[in-house]
């Protein structure tokens, strides 16, 4: 035969304290406006450098083969 074990409940007293800071819709986009716009920020940030840094590559080294062989547009002579 099964035997049931004894149910004993556990008591939890909670000690009234401060209520907590009730959060509202505004709080709530506030604080999504705030992520998005670090967001966004170190977006502008990274696409910016990262066009620098593209151009000042680009301004070290020739683009066509004109250019690189001294702007002799007779490609054929060497």
């Amino acid at each position: 035969m099964i035997q049931e074990q004894p149910f004993t409940p556990t008591i939890i007293q909670v000690m009234p304290g401060e209520p907590a800071a009730e959060v509202t819709m505004i709080d709530v986009a506030l604080a999504a406006f705030g992520v998005t716009g670090v967001i966004m920020v170190a977006a502008v940030i990274a696409g910016l450098s990262a066009g620098a840094l593209f151009i000042w590559y680009r301004s070290k080294r020739a683009v066509t083969t004109i250019e690189e062989r001294g702007h002799q547009h007779n490609l054929f002579r060497v």
